[in-house]
């Protein structure tokens, strides 16, 4: 009886905590709210999976089709590699969808929801309120665009961008005339010089990995799950 006068006594501390923050004509309004930008977050991160099942489809066919005939210029992975770049910029562009509507979220449950929980835990508010609702009148991304890139890059595209070139080398070897030498091998006889195709491929992937050195340590998406820090008892908030 003490423990569910104890428990009950608990939750109304909770609920007036609750209420002191936000009125209670206001709850219910957030909490559509919370559920409307997580199911648009939710829409958005399906649009990322499916561009990178279109990435990883598409290597799959291109290599098929290089190996599975021998004559099948080896061009068609260097232009394979074109492909998923042009998906990489698609998965940018709507991984700042995401990351906008991700951090609205991660606002809400940290300012509404924590409190709600656990109602002795002191927060510093701060203004989110009036960023939240500029937000909502005036709606922006939180990330640059090469962030965003540069993310997805990290997390999936170089190990696609790796797979083709290993395996437009291994085409390049393995298929090769053995009249011809495996440096004459990666032009196009009377179209394209060697060298000229060496250059673009070498440029190209020099580009994708300065993207990526540069874009490592940007931390402007602030919804990004990372890992916990080793010296934290706590989750950090």
């Amino acid at each position: 009886m003490v423990d569910e006068n104890l428990s009950g006594a608990s939750d109304a501390a909770a609920m007036n905590a609750l209420t002191y923050r936000f009125p209670a004509e206001n709850l219910t309004a957030l909490s559509h709210f919370y559920r409307g930008e997580m199911a648009r977050a939710n829409v958005w991160r399906q649009k990322m999976d499916m561009t990178t099942n279109w990435a990883v489809i598409t290597t799959t066919a291109l290599i098929s089709v290089a190996f599975g005939n021998p004559t099948t210029t080896h061009l068609v992975l260097p232009f394979g590699s074109l492909l998923v770049f042009l998906l990489l910029n698609i998965e940018g562009r709507r991984y700042r969808f995401f990351d906008l509507w991700r951090t609205r979220t991660r606002m809400l449950e940290v300012h509404f929801l924590v409190p709600a929980i656990y109602h002795k835990q002191r927060l510093i508010e701060g203004n989110w309120r009036e960023v939240l609702c500029n937000d909502l009148l005036t709606p922006a991304y939180k990330i640059s665009y090469w962030e965003a890139v540069g993310r997805r890059l990290h997390r999936n595209y170089i190990w696609i961008f790796l797979i083709l070139l290993a395996a437009w080398i291994m085409k390049v070897l393995v298929h090769r005339d053995p009249e011809v030498s495996t440096w004459d091998a990666f032009g196009i006889e009377g179209l394209v010089g060697p060298g000229v195709v060496i250059a673009g491929g070498a440029i190209f992937y020099a580009f994708l990995f300065t993207l990526l050195i540069i874009t490592i340590s940007i931390r402007e998406a602030t919804g990004e799950v990372r890992r916990k820090d080793p010296n934290r008892k706590v989750w950090p908030v």
